[in-house]
């Protein structure tokens, strides 16, 4: 009789052990599931943003392209100028530039006011066709 009683007073605690067990299982699957959907949700705004990221590094690296294409033509507008600074101050060791001035002011007033404004014009004419 005594294990009658010891083995029904067992069979409660048995149904509470599983009750207990079933009921933390559900809620362990069900914090599961809340942290599967919270962790699908980042996800997507990972993907979001590495997307907007890769758009902005293309954009960069096209910047930089274009950059470097502006500093070529830079470098090479330099060269030019460097060497057409060059050619006219061995024009100008050669002639004596006061001595022309003061006979014939208006000749080297006209020169010079002519080579601005084709300097001028060429410019505006680079810069429209940069645009």
């Amino acid at each position: 009789m005594f294990f009658l009683s010891v083995f029904k007073g067992m069979k409660i605690y048995l149904v509470l052990a599983l009750a207990a067990t079933i009921t933390g299982g559900y809620f362990y699957i069900d914090r599961l599931k809340n942290n599967i959907d919270t962790l699908k949700i980042n996800n997507s705004k990972y993907a979001d943003a590495i997307t907007s990221k890769n758009a902005e590094i293309v954009r960069l690296n096209e910047n930089i392209v274009e950059v470097r294409e502006t500093n070529k033509r830079i470098k090479d507008k330099s060269a030019v100028l460097t060497a057409e600074v060059t050619s006219l101050r061995d024009k100008l060791s050669e002639h004596d530039l006061g001595f022309l001035a003061e006979n014939k002011p208006t000749l080297v007033e006209n020169v010079i006011n002519r080579a601005i404004q084709n300097d001028l014009k060429a410019g505006l004419n680079e810069i429209m066709e940069n645009e």
